[in-house]
């Protein structure tokens, strides 16, 4: 889950646990999902032995989290989890609480109302009689115009009167995800946008590189009708750091880098960079995937040789339409309303 999971995933995926019914019956039967069951034993057979009855306590709870999460049923959800419980994206944010759980999977429904998922259950480990833990595999698709998000999680459960619930879930990198797989999560990107005031012009533009392991993005801002800035921008997988980073260099000789992390329809860019005096900049960009058509782009926690700078945003950008000649469709990203790249 890059993801995520709301995230690279977004611990949607570290919550669901085991919740396919990843064979529900066929762990109470003690087989493997998608085996046949054995045929009946001869009377002298000895009997199979059953599963642990935690085990399958916590499957069928796992199995109830699924459900509620292809429903889009939040209240249920939560209530699936300790009332101190913790979820941790990949990206570090976290939820405490169950009504913070709710209200965070209440707006992933409310944003992509369509959103699946399902998961493979790898381990359950009952390290003593009130606490196991829980590794797995989740995919999630928020929407079928998005890639599906793939990733691991891990789920601490925890006996509390007699019944078990999650107190703790986490997203991890999917270690096993290629650079391929994870930029088709940006590929909505692909195309020319604009974010027009009466001031203002920002156009941006993203296309694939050959062999679709780059996307690479150019922009530039118009302020009364005068070039002020532009730039280019190229965004890849890092196979080493596991992670979607991206590279930026503007007109006037400042550059920087990010991190990419996915949180539902958002994506959280940790940038630094320098600018084109020798200043040290720094910032947190948020982009939100509205429709096809819109997106949102904000820049958050700006600093420039140490020292506070304002918050841009959020603005509102949408996709050019087609060209009548060719009907094919540009795209610009509208970085954000900044004189410096690497601080936007």
């Amino acid at each position: 889950m890059r993801k995520s999971s709301l995230g690279g995933g977004m611990l949607l995926a570290a919550l669901a646990a085991g919740a396919l019914a990843l064979g529900i019956a066929a762990a109470e039967e003690g087989r493997e999902p998608g085996e046949k069951p054995a045929a009946a034993p001869a009377p002298d057979a000895p009997a199979k032995q059953s599963v642990n009855p935690d085990e399958a306590a916590i499957r069928r709870n796992v199995a109830a989290f699924l459900q509620a999460y292809n429903s889009g049923d939040a209240k249920t959800l939560a209530a699936l989890f300790a009332s101190d419980a913790e979820i941790v994206a990949e990206n570090g944010d976290t939820q405490t609480g169950r009504d913070a759980i709710e209200e965070q999977f209440a707006g992933l429904f409310k944003a992509f109302p369509k959103t699946h998922m399902s998961v493979e259950v790898k381990t359950i480990r009952l390290v003593s009689p009130t606490v196991a833990i829980e590794n797995g595999a989740a995919t999630t698709l928020h929407d079928t115009l998005m890639a599906a998000e793939h990733s691991r999680y891990e789920v601490v459960h925890v006996k509390q009167d007699g019944g078990w619930l999650m107190a703790s879930a986490r997203d991890l990198p999917d270690e096993t995800a290629s650079g391929e797989e994870e930029l088709k999560q940006l590929g909505w990107m692909i195309g020319e946008w604009v974010d027009e005031s009466p001031e203002e012009l920002v156009v941006t533009s993203y296309r694939w590189s050959d062999g679709h392991h780059f996307i690479i993005s150019d922009f530039t801002t118009r302020v009364q009708g005068r070039p002020t800035i532009s730039g280019t921008q190229r965004i890849g997988w890092d196979p080493l750091a596991k992670k979607i980073r991206s590279w930026v260099f503007d007109s006037e000789g400042g550059f920087g880098e990010a991190t990419w992390t996915h949180d539902g329809n958002q994506w959280i860019i940790k940038a630094s960079g320098v600018t084109n005096d020798g200043r040290a900049a720094s910032a947190t960009r948020v982009i939100a995937r509205v429709n096809k058509h819109t997106m949102t782009w904000e820049s958050r926690d700006r600093e420039v040789d140490g020292e506070r700078q304002p918050n841009l945003g959020p603005f509102t950008i949408v996709l050019k339409p087609p060209a009548p000649a060719d009907g094919k469709a540009a795209g610009i990203d509208a970085p954000a309303k900044s004189s410096k790249a690497e601080t936007r």
